[in-house]
């Protein structure tokens, strides 16, 4: 197949173009002037510098004999300083890749959210027919991908695309320069100054871009599947991490209320640095809330395996942060 990607230099991305050109498939895909493409040497990938906000540069890199798009290519700023920007790249960058998939008349897009669009405080575990919340988040990532998920079942109503819609949850694995690899790097350098008490569910991020594979040959029009993982709490998460590594580490949780005095504290001071904090009041919501979610749609429409335990997915991490020298 022909595909067309955004956000192929991110972690997700790369996982999804390594597995993609493996399978045999012709890629193409956009990136801007500063991206590091070292992870593709020697790859036969065609790249088109572009932005998701400028529609002009996606209609001349996306050629008109693509079957799928990927849209992966999203802002997962947790940093309100920084939301009028997540809002155009989320929002915008998403109407874009659906005007151009109409006008380049693709057989499919795939557009991936993220768990966040349900939102938080469900006293239930979280299906594809729990209603969708994120809009009544104060967090802008949260509001901003269920919106952009609207834009892509609005197209499907209104403008016949064909489009299939991925919820992940916290991903883990090779790869991940930026997300909960940093966890693991603060454990070595024995620098975690606590655990947060929230509860999520982590997924192998090698089984989560094997699903967007399936969604794209098999998944059904205009759906969602989330795709959720090894459920813990943060304190087993670290836990997992300790014994990975040898080290010690907490084994109770901070308190919530500390953890949002530390976030209002940061925030304040980064408005005299300019640098984001550590952590904000958005980060504080991501790690204390209570995530439980099924994949069971995922699992049986997508061949999605949802069982990699916890150790597996943390040393496939380690081992590749090793390969990389990113830790000791």
């Amino acid at each position: 197949m022909k595909i067309f990607i955004t956000g192929a230099t991110g972690f997700l991305g790369t996982n999804l173009v390594h597995l993609l050109i493996k399978e045999g498939h012709d890629i193409s895909a956009i990136k801007r002037p500063t991206s590091n493409v070292s992870a593709f040497e020697k790859m036969p990938i065609k790249w088109f510098e572009g932005d998701v906000l400028n529609i002009d540069s996606l209609n001349a890199a996306c050629a008109d004999d693509i079957d799928w798009i990927f849209h992966i290519a999203a802002d997962t700023n947790m940093w309100s300083a920084n939301n009028a920007m997540q809002t155009k790249i989320n929002l915008q960058g998403t109407a874009n890749m659906i005007e151009v998939a109409l006008n380049k008349k693709v057989k499919r897009l795939i557009h991936t959210s993220s768990i966040a669009a349900y939102g938080i405080h469900h006293d239930k575990v979280i299906t594809e027919e729990t209603e969708q919340l994120g809009d009544q988040c104060f967090a802008n990532y949260y509001q901003t991908k269920l919106l952009s998920e609207r834009l892509v079942k609005k197209a499907v109503r209104e403008k016949g695309l064909d489009a299939v819609i991925l919820n992940p949850c916290h991903l883990v694995g090779p790869w991940d320069a930026h997300n909960w690899s940093q966890m693991l790097t603060m454990v070595a350098n024995e620098k975690l100054p606590g655990v947060p008490p929230g509860y999520g569910s982590f997924c192998h991020i090698e089984e989560i871009v094997k699903a967007h594979l399936q969604a794209a040959i098999k998944g059904k029009k205009g759906e969602n599947y989330i795709l959720s993982g090894a459920d813990a709490s943060f304190v087993e998460f670290v836990s997992e991490i300790g014994k990975l590594l040898g080290k010690k580490v907490p084994v109770k949780p901070m308190p919530h209320w500390l953890l949002k005095v530390v976030g209002q504290v940061s925030v304040f001071f980064a408005r005299f640095t300019g640098k984001e904090p550590d952590m904000t009041p958005e980060k504080v919501l991501i790690v204390s809330e209570v995530l439980r979610v099924s994949s069971q749609k995922a699992q049986d429409e997508l061949d999605y395996n949802a069982d990699v335990p916890l150790n597996k997915m943390l040393d496939d991490c380690y081992q590749w942060m090793k390969s990389k020298k990113l830790i000791a």
